[in-house]
């Protein structure tokens, strides 16, 4: 595991990282149907080897679209520990600031709804 660890961060892009963490996906579901079978499994040391995969994998992310991508695909895709949607929040907040994102906050439908609704509750 040690090794795979090394190899990724030798790695020179994002998206191989990303490409990486799809076969450790699949081998933690593999691991994970071990421990329900009751088999010796190695379940938790894969879901780390995938938290630190995506760390790795934001690292090396460049531009806007590798961020952008890193953030959607955890959205979708990650399992573990931390809320995906709020970890994908923080790496935006990181790439764009946080200007950026209160400004996204904002002009975004739901705070629309919501400002509509004070308006319609309590401007009488």
């Amino acid at each position: 595991m040690i090794q795979l660890i090394k190899d990724m961060r030798k790695m020179q892009t994002s998206q191989e990282v990303l490409n990486r963490i799809g076969f450790i996906s699949e081998i933690k579901k593999a691991e994970s149907y071990k421990s329900v079978l009751g088999l010796k499994s190695e379940h938790c040391a894969f879901k780390k080897l995938e938290d630190i995969a995506w760390k790795i994998a934001i690292k090396k992310a460049n531009t806007v679209e590798e961020i952008e991508k890193c953030a959607t695909l955890i959205e979708k895709n990650y399992s573990g520990d931390y809320d995906p949607y709020e970890w994908a929040e923080q790496i935006r907040i990181k790439a764009y600031g946080i200007e950026w994102y209160l400004k996204r906050q904002r002009n975004s439908p739901a705070h629309q709804e919501f400002v509509n609704f004070l308006d319609s509750h309590f401007s009488q």
